[in-house]
């Protein structure tokens, strides 16, 4: 790889820098103290803690692009290498919280669904989190309460009583736990690919690149060949690049829609002059239709 080619990564980088920077500062001025409404605060409050674990992962994926060193094996004093695999690993985790967020807290057009997708993807981190094994008799009460709570929620509302009365018993029995991407409309699941849609992105973020970051979470064999291929003819900053251009794009969508969603944050948007520089990065996501990678 020649010295123009780490220039161009080294470049892009700064402007990933950027971006995150705007985003951890947004993120940091909420305190929500003018929301008065309980269950808006709640509805709120549980945005904004997805939105922190979009911005932790996009922060471990900056920290592992400088490269990895380990210097706790007694065998190996010191083992220094570029870790392109996790960061696809963390990219993805990345994209799926960014349209998490962008199905169940932005994209609500109704006040039924609006409630209908908070209420449910709440239901469901709770019937997952008592399905372990581990139990706390007086933890395992509270969570029961919750649930008895937000059962009551959704029994007024108009889309949950649309659904079969399998579903809605699956729901709360761990079964059907990806109900909160349920479409009243079509009576079918959004897949990740139409939620990627529903968000503006390109058919080549929406599908293509989903499916390759999804690869190298399940240890796909292709994932297998590049991560070696990468390493071998020393070009896995190619790699890396690639997901460091993803990540642009879903750190500007997720700038514009949580700064949306929280008056403190957009303030902050709009005193960094950075709204166009945001903008950019959207519409990327938005026209893609090529290739992401650095040619």
């Amino acid at each position: 790889m020649g010295e123009n080619e780490y220039m161009k990564i080294d470049v892009k980088k700064q402007e990933y820098v950027i971006l995150l920077d705007l985003l951890a500062k947004a993120n940091d001025s909420v305190k929500m103290l003018s929301v008065i409404e309980k269950d808006e605060l709640e509805r709120l409050l549980d945005a904004h803690k997805l939105a922190n674990k979009f911005i932790s992962h996009a922060l471990t994926i900056l920290n592992i692009s400088h490269g990895t060193i380990i210097q706790e094996l007694p065998s190996f004093p010191k083992i220094n290498f570029p870790d392109s695999a996790s960061i696809d690993v963390l990219t993805r985790a990345a994209m799926e919280a960014f349209l998490r967020f962008h199905l169940v807290f932005y994209a609500p057009k109704t006040k039924d669904e609006k409630a209908y997708r908070y209420l449910v993807h709440k239901v469901a981190g709770i019937v997952e989190n008592m399905s372990y094994g581990f139990k706390n008799g007086k933890h395992e009460e509270g969570e029961k309460e919750e649930l008895d709570r937000l059962r009551q929620k959704l029994e007024s509302n108009k889309i949950y009583l649309s659904l079969k009365e399998n579903q809605r018993t699956g729901l709360f029995q761990g079964k059907e736990s990806d109900l909160w991407r349920w479409n009243p409309d079509t009576k079918k699941r959004l897949s990740w690919y139409d939620i990627g849609r529903n968000a503006g992105f390109g058919k080549l973020l929406a599908h293509d690149m989903y499916k390759h970051l999804s690869g190298y979470a399940h240890s796909g064999s292709l994932s297998i060949i590049q991560t070696d291929g990468a390493l071998t003819n020393k070009k896995v900053n190619w790699l890396i690049q690639t997901s460091i251009n993803i990540m642009e794009v879903l750190t500007a969508n997720m700038i514009e829609e949580y700064c949306q969603m929280f008056p403190e944050a957009q303030k902050v948007l709009e005193d960094s002059g950075a709204i166009n520089f945001v903008h950019v990065y959207v519409n990327v996501g938005h026209r893609l239709g090529e290739n992401l990678a650095t040619e």
